[in-house]
């Protein structure tokens, strides 16, 4: 089992890019997110260079709320360094394969094709758009009980895409602005009070949506990638015995495609059969099956044979 990985300098990297793309120095963001001047510097500076170790999520929150920077932006980027990182923490514990380029790619995109259950990896992050079209759909109904309609309905629905991009990016000061901005042209308190309700609750069911499909635990995901990148070895050393038989027998390099496709058909077959008296019946039965697409006996029996011995190896 692989430890965590700890993302302390990660971090700080991130934090530093959001403070510069600010054009803000330690200082100003310290004083912004409440810090004393005296030790604010100090400590955005260590925290910047990795050195803090576990940094508390609320002040991560509050400095990038001091940058004006998207929290969802922040961890989308952190959890691919994440992601990245376990990869290579990893494929450093396997053997070093024939290609080993390929078979990397190739565990990568199966890695991340696992990390959730279903066939359609969702996302990690919330669909805000999807949302504004939720809350859309259940402001207009509210509007209608409350006889809102109109150029004052119009301004009900400015409020509530305004106050939603606001929550969207934690901008308390923006989404208190907004209120005040609305009440002053005259939008009753008590309006915008059930708008806000409606904003947050299809939030917080999107949040126990999201909840709900949780990601397969961490060692069983290393435990699945790890087995198929050792799959993905032992295939590409069958198809490179394969290849070098078919180059000694002279056969047609327009053949090697369909030959190699039979290996494969061959390991699997083993890997499900092994040792087991049907396993001679159903080599005839794929042989007889490549046989009718053109390929013959002689060289599926010589293929097949490479692919036991290529199976059956301890150094593979």
């Amino acid at each position: 089992m692989l430890k965590n990985i700890f993302l302390g300098k990660e971090i700080g990297q991130l934090l530093r890019k959001s403070r510069e793309k600010s054009r803000l120095s330690q200082t100003e963001v310290a004083e912004r997110i409440g810090l004393s001047s005296k030790t604010g510097h100090g400590y955005l500076s260590r925290l910047e260079s990795g050195k803090v170790k576990s940094p508390p999520l609320y002040i991560i929150l509050l400095y990038l709320r001091a940058c004006g920077e998207s929290w969802a932006e922040f961890f989308k980027h952190l959890d691919a360094i994440d992601f990245r990182t376990r990869h290579e923490k990893m494929t450093s514990l396997l053997p070093i394969p024939p290609d080993q380029r390929k078979i990397q790619r190739d565990a990568m995109r199966y890695e991340i094709g696992i990390e959730f259950p279903s066939k359609e990896k969702p996302k990690r992050d919330i669909d805000f758009d999807r949302l504004k079209s939720r809350i859309e759909t259940k402001i207009t109904p509210f509007l209608i009980k409350n006889d809102i309609e109109g150029n004052q309905a119009s301004l009900y629905q400015k409020f509530t895409r305004e106050y939603f991009d606001f929550m969207a990016t934690l901008n308390k000061s923006g989404m208190k602005a907004v209120i005040e901005r609305y009440q002053r042209a005259g939008l009753k308190n008590h309006l915008l009070n059930g708008l806000k309700k409606i904003i947050i609750k299809v939030i917080q069911a999107e949040i126990k949506r999201i909840k709900a499909r949780k990601p397969l635990p961490t060692e069983k995901q290393e435990k699945m990638a790890i087995g198929f990148t050792k799959y993905r070895i032992r295939i590409e050393k069958i198809e490179a015995e394969v290849h070098k038989l078919l180059c000694a027998l002279s056969v047609p390099t327009t053949w090697f495609g369909m030959y190699k496709a039979f290996s494969r058909e061959c390991y699997r077959v083993l890997k499900r059969f092994y040792g087991k008296e049907i396993l001679s019946d159903k080599f005839q039965a794929i042989i007889r099956r490549w046989v009718k697409e053109g390929l013959k006996e002689d060289i599926l029996l010589k293929v097949k044979e490479v692919t036991i011995k290529v199976f059956t190896s301890k150094n593979v």
